[in-house]
């Protein structure tokens, strides 16, 4: 099996590092503390709470609900019905009995997925004192559970997006008087976590315990990687590790898929099989990249194409980052760089500025040279 896995989780044995956070998050769970999770995109964060959920299963009914394309608050509920009964489905004898009772109260119907066989609720439609009851009804569905839960929300930011009012002070009213829940809300918008769990008119202001995941350290992920090689019996020295992790800046997703790309062609350590793999990597996602160009104004190109130049930019508004790259005023500079962050093309992170994208970004750069 290819070591270096790049969706889902495997095992603690495909799992590198990340000791630290889970011993926190187990921590927070034993004694009670609801947490924030945030990073960003693919740097692992559902990995992690599955692997706690590995930790703790004997303690706690685990159960994950993504709410990323939920659009309303009822949507969002329906995928907390949907996660539930899954759960259950799959790890429960008898589980219909089980969740009877939560049928009946939520005035539901119980159907099953044609192409997956999994058992899904139907919630029928209705307005915000219905969608309130019946979240109502599902919490303390949980609350009375035998074993205690821990409820996982992810891309938990989405709920700023829901038309309906108040949806923040709904959920934190709610949420809040549980005894036999502990919650997860992990999110990968910094800047939209930051609003709902850091700023004092919300509802939700320290209410949790905050964690940042990071990039997984140098040392560790270069070990973690050498090792997964050796046990191939396939050979790659600290330079052209050191090479992939800046190639990747240390960006958990993007440093699993060069390297399963890597091992799969049974790499020797021959540094052109190592660049080749680059290039094959970046060609097939040309048509995406493309594709970002034509969703893009011409100033917004030129300046992701300019920070991409640059690795990261700290004052893209600075006159000799404008004069070299032949950028408009500051004040036309700025509002391009506001709509980019707000399409998150760009991304303000450890105070600079980069694009989002590691791989469009080695793209953009690469092209930049051979042009």
């Amino acid at each position: 099996m290819n070591p270096f896995i790049v969706s889902g989780f495997a095992g603690s044995e495909f799992f590198c590092n990340r000791k630290q956070e889970l011993k926190k998050l187990k921590e927070a769970f034993q004694n009670r503390r609801n947490v924030t999770l945030f990073s960003l995109r693919r740097m692992g964060k559902s990995s992690l709470i599955k692997f706690l959920f590995e930790k703790i299963k004997r303690e706690a009914d685990c159960i994950y609900v993504d709410i990323y394309s939920a659009t309303n608050l009822e949507e969002m509920i329906q995928h907390l019905a949907n996660a539930i009964t899954n759960y259950y489905g799959s790890s429960v004898k008898g589980y219909l009995s089980k969740i009877s009772n939560l049928i009946r109260s939520l005035n539901a119907t119980l159907s099953y997925d044609d192409i997956t066989g999994r058992p899904e609720i139907k919630i029928g439609i209705g307005d915000i004192k219905k969608q309130k009851s019946d979240l109502n009804l599902i919490i303390e569905y949980l609350e009375k559970n035998n074993k205690r839960v821990l409820l996982v929300f992810d891309e938990f930011q989405a709920i700023t997006n829901f038309p309906e009012k108040n949806v923040e002070a709904i959920l934190r009213t709610i949420f809040q008087e549980c005894k036999n829940i502990n919650f997860i809300f992990s999110g990968s918008n910094l800047r939209m976590m930051q609003s709902i769990f850091s700023d004092k008119a919300k509802p939700f202001y320290q209410s949790t315990q905050y964690m940042h995941l990071e990039e997984i350290e140098k040392n560790e992920y270069k070990n973690f990687i050498k090792n997964n090689f050796k046990k191939g019996k396939q050979s790659i020295d600290d330079s052209q590790i050191d090479l992939i992790l800046e190639f990747c800046r240390r960006h958990t997703y993007y440093v699993q898929m060069f390297c399963n790309r890597l091992y799969s062609k049974e790499f020797k350590g021959n540094k052109e099989i190592l660049i080749k793999t680059l290039e094959e990597i970046l060609k097939e996602n040309e048509p995406v990249y493309f594709n970002y160009k034509n969703l893009l104004t011409d100033s917004q190109w030129k300046l992701v194409n300019a920070v991409a130049n640059e690795g990261s930019v700290k004052e893209p508004l600075s006159g000799v980052f404008i004069k070299k790259y032949n950028l408009k005023s500051s004040s036309s500079v700025q509002r391009t760089l506001d709509s980019l962050l707000k399409k998150e093309t760009l991304l303000f992170y450890k105070n600079v500025y980069i694009v989002y994208d590691v791989f469009f970004s080695l793209w953009l750069k690469f092209n930049a040279i051979l042009n």
